[in-house]
Formats: C-alpha cells, sequence, structure tokens
C-alpha cells in the first residue's frame, strides 16, 4: 500500500514537471514568433527585349498577415513577418506564378530578397509576346513588332490578345509604314476574325482611312458610312461622320459635302470635330464660289466657336483661320476692299498668335492683304503704311513657299513711291 501511494507521488511528480516544461516551451515558441523582420525587393518582368519593372504584382510571404503591391518602379516592402526561412510568392494575372524558398527573416531588419537582384516574373506565352510586339511599337521597331504580332496570331490563335494583336498589324501598316492597300487587307481579315471585338469600329474607320490616303473616296465614304451605320454607339463617329464630308469635298461634291458637315454639327454637337465643320462648311461654299454664304458660314464660325481648336490641336485656333478667309472673299473675290479691310483687321487684333497647319503666321499675312487692299483702294499712304506694318513688325515671316512677306511688302512699298510718289 505504501509502495503504490509512492508511485501515485512519482507520478504527479512528472506531470507537473511536464506542464511546468511545457510552459517553458510555450513561452519559447510565443517568443520566437514575436520576434519580427521585413522583406523588400523589386519584381521585373522578361520582355524579348529587357527586363522592365512590373507594376501590380501581388507579394506575400508565409510568416505574415499583410501583402503587398509593387509599385511602378517594381518595389515591394511587407514588415512585421516573423522571423526564420520563409517562403515568398509573386502573383499577376498572365504572368507564372514566382516561388522563392528560403528567405531568411532576421529580427528587426529589413532583408533584401534574391540577394537584392530582381525577381523576375514570365508572362505566360501569348501574353510575352503580345507585351514585346508593344514594347517594339513604342520603340519604334515596326518591322520587329509586325514579326512579334503574327507570331502571337499564328501560334496563340485563340489568344485574348489575338484581335489585339491583329489590329496592331493593321495599324502599323496604315498609320507607320503607309502601306495602304496592305493596311487594308489586315483591317478586313480583323473583321473577319475578330467581328465582336471592342476594335471592330477602329478597323472600319482604318478601312475608310486608307481609302481616303489612297484617293478612293468613295471607296472610303462607304467605309466610314459603315462606322456610323454599323457601330451606333461607337465614340469615333463624328470622326467618321466628319471624314465622309471631307471625303465629299474632295470629289468636288460642294453641296453634299456642306450637308455632311452641318450633320455633324447637329448629330456631335459636343465634339472636338464641330468646329472644324463648320469652317470647312464655310470652306466648301468658298470653293464652290458662293462667297456671300461662304461668309456667313466663315462668320459662324468666328462667333459660335471662338475658341474651339482644331481636331487634334491643343492650341491653333479655328477661328482666325475663318476670321481671315473673310477677309479674303470680301477682298480678292467680291472687290468689297472696304469690308477686307476691316476684316483682316480682326485677325490682328484678335489672333496675334494664331497659325495655318502648316505653321504660318496668319496676322503678317493679314496685314499683307491690308496694304493690297488699300492699293486697289488706291489709298497709297495707307497701302504704305500698311506695308510698312508689315516690315517693322513681322520681318521674319514668310509665305506658305518660303519667302518672306517682308521682302513683297518692301517690292509693294517701292513700286507704289515710283508710281505715285507722296504728295502726287
Amino acid at each position: 500500500m505504501l509502495k503504490y501511494k509512492n508511485k501515485s507521488k512519482s507520478l504527479n511528480y512528472l506531470i507537473i514537471a511536464f506542464f511546468i516544461s511545457s510552459l517553458f516551451l510555450l513561452s519559447g515558441c510565443l517568443m520566437v514568433n514575436s520576434l519580427k523582420g521585413s522583406v523588400e525587393g523589386y519584381v521585373y518582368e522578361e520582355t524579348v527585349i529587357d527586363n522592365r519593372p512590373l507594376e501590380g504584382a501581388l507579394v506575400s510571404i508565409n510568416g505574415a498577415s499583410n501583402t503587398s503591391l509593387t509599385d511602378s518602379a517594381g518595389y515591394f516592402r511587407i514588415d512585421e513577418v516573423s522571423v526564420g526561412s520563409r517562403t515568398l510568392t509573386v502573383a499577376k494575372e498572365g504572368y507564372m506564378t514566382y516561388k522563392l524558398l528560403n528567405t531568411v527573416i532576421i529580427k528587426d531588419e529589413i532583408m533584401p530578397v534574391n540577394d537584392g537582384e530582381p525577381i523576375i516574373m514570365q508572362a505566360v506565352d501569348d501574353k510575352y509576346l503580345f507585351d514585346g510586339g508593344v514594347i517594339y511599337y513604342d520603340s519604334e521597331d515596326y518591322p520587329s513588332a509586325l514579326i512579334v504580332f503574327e507570331q502571337l496570331i499564328n501560334d496563340y490563335p485563340d489568344s485574348e490578345y489575338a484581335d489585339n494583336a491583329q489590329y496592331y498589324i493593321a495599324y502599323i501598316y496604315e498609320k507607320q509604314l503607309g502601306q495602304y492597300v496592305k493596311a487594308l487587307l489586315e483591317y478586313y481579315n480583323f473583321l473577319m476574325d475578330f467581328p465582336d471585338s471592342e476594335l471592330a469600329d477602329d478597323s472600319q474607320l482604318g478601312i475608310g482611312n486608307c481609302s481616303y490616303a489612297m484617293g478612293q473616296y468613295y471607296s472610303a465614304i462607304e467605309g466610314y458610312q459603315k462606322v456610323i451605320n454599323n457601330y451606333p454607339e461607337s465614340t469615333l463617329n463624328a470622326l467618321a461622320q466628319y471624314s465622309l464630308a471631307q471625303s465629299y469635298r474632295k470629289l468636288l461634291n460642294y453641296g453634299q459635302a456642306i450637308i455632311e458637315f452641318f450633320e455633324v454639327i447637329a448629330n456631335y454637337p459636343d465634339s472636338e470635330y464641330v468646329a472644324a465643320a463648320q469652317y470647312y462648311a464655310g470652306y466648301s461654299y468658298y470653293q464652290d464660289e458662293e462667297y456671300n454664304q461662304a461668309i456667313l458660314e466663315f462668320q459662324d464660325a468666328v462667333d459660335n466657336y471662338p475658341q474651339s481648336n482644331w481636331p487634334g490641336e491643343s492650341e491653333r485656333l479655328v477661328a482666325p483661320c475663318a476670321q481671315y478667309y473673310i477677309g479674303w472673299c470680301h477682298g480678292q473675290k467680291l472687290g468689297q476692299w472696304n469690308e477686307a479691310v476691316t476684316a483682316y483687321q480682326l485677325v490682328i487684333d484678335n489672333y496675334p498668335e494664331s497659325t495655318w497647319n502648316s505653321g504660318q503666321e496668319i496676322p503678317p499675312d493679314a496685314q499683307y492683304q491690308i496694304g493690297w487692299a488699300f492699293e486697289q483702294l488706291e489709298l497709297w499712304n495707307e497701302a504704305v503704311t500698311a506695308y510698312q506694318l508689315v516690315i517693322d513688325n513681322y520681318p521674319e515671316s514668310t509665305w506658305s513657299t518660303g519667302g518672306l512677306i517682308s521682302d513683297d511688302a518692301q517690292e509693294r512699298i517701292d513700286w507704289i513711291n515710283d508710281n505715285h510718289p507722296p504728295g502726287e
């Protein structure tokens, strides 16, 4: 009995000792787990040319509840990571997941991963090719871009990037290489293979653009009209309508061109093409030799769109071009020279920095035309004064042909002095 009691007491001691040991072990584990450090590094993506920072990659590491997304430089940092050997994981849609084993975390230190070298991620094969094509395109290496995009389409015809690659091919032939027949074929291939793509309306517009560039204006009209008819919600419809109107103007069908320009104004009043459409309505009347109506339409461009720029240009206004042509119609076309002087002076006063699309300044041209108008009115002194302002204010301004306007102004002054000397 005594012997049994001694055994029971020994067992109790063992239980107590085990419990105490467990507490020490647990406290040790808690102490280890309470030790934290940080990890940082860079993630790059492999491309067909080189490696570049990869933004938006999700970086996680076991032993930490938080994660990090790489920034535009590919940089990431994760804090509050338990010390020890950890596995770091990098993931991003379209890329192969990357795991880095045995990333050592040290207490209170920021540990660089991968020995300080960037982690290189590789896109899945079709994305790798697409990104490579875009890089070649952005670097203006268009032949290489074409090769890579064509490889993507051939090797991965069902890729989610195939339609974009096909569009790039057509666009490069059109916009960068000027091979319009080839571009047309590629745009047609696009519409055949990817009729439901978000880029289908762009491709249809490309067909119109290529036809226009080759002077095939009837085909261009058909191409632009299909954009409007087939893609009624497209953001390209205003441009298609404007280009359609220009195609009729190129065909010398000024009456239809005017109708189509007014369609731009009526149907797309908030588009960037409205002011230009109003100007070209006036210019179409001008080309059709209806000068009084042209003046009215040019005046509407000045009055209704005084601060509107030409499409795609951030600073060049439409209004000064219209104002100049008001003067030109009054003077050179209708012989209304006093009205011409007034119109030209408004160009100089209201638009002193205005230019033609060639880059030449409009005010010195207008100032010269004032001198010419005074000549037609036989106001010789006023003409000399006007020409002298060209010389004084615009000595380096040129015509579109390259000649100095001031040289021509001096020639007119000399002619007037020879033929109508002061005091005559």
